[in-house]
């Protein structure tokens, strides 16, 4: 029972950082009143550290950095996901590795989304607690996830 649950936690760790972008520019990026005009400063504009705990008793750590742009012409901003190399145990290693999408920041709030290679759709949704601190949701889909969401606060380097 131990090794299945091991062999999950790799499995999802490996499935929910393993990005294919969901959207080319910003076709799918949701539309809503957005915070700010394009070409001005984001507040989210930055370089976001932060640890997600994956697996049932959170034993598993994996470092995230997101990293957000300018804002372009249609309000969108390019935003590297990357992740660090995580040890499973039992199930190895998961190699640490990077992907871009277009985001958006609607209300307060950045998010941006993507498919896993499985087809699973994942988001990041990012609320600034203080100036230099954002919690940070990550929220996944599909029949291999163990739990819906995980929830961490950044830090702005």
């Amino acid at each position: 029972m131990k090794r299945v649950s091991m062999v999950m936690v790799a499995f999802l760790a490996v499935i929910s950082v393993a990005g294919v972008a969901a959207f080319a520019d910003d076709a799918s990026v949701p539309q809503g009143k957005v915070s700010a005009l394009p070409g001005t400063t984001s507040n989210f504009e930055g370089i976001w550290n932060g640890t997600f705990s994956y697996g049932m008793s959170g034993n598993v750590q994996q470092d995230i950095t997101i990293t957000i742009g300018k804002k372009n012409a249609k309000g969108t901003q390019k935003t590297t996901y990357a992740w660090g190399l995580v040890n499973h145990g039992a199930s190895g290693l998961v190699s640490p590795g990077s992907f871009n999408v277009y985001g958006r920041e609607q209300e307060g709030i950045f998010s941006f989304e993507w498919k896993d290679k499985a087809g699973s759709r994942r988001s990041i949704k990012m609320e600034k607690l203080k100036d230099d601190v954002a919690k940070v949701r990550l929220e996944q889909e599909g029949a291999s996830v163990q739990r819906p969401y995980y929830e961490a606060n950044f830090k702005r380097k």
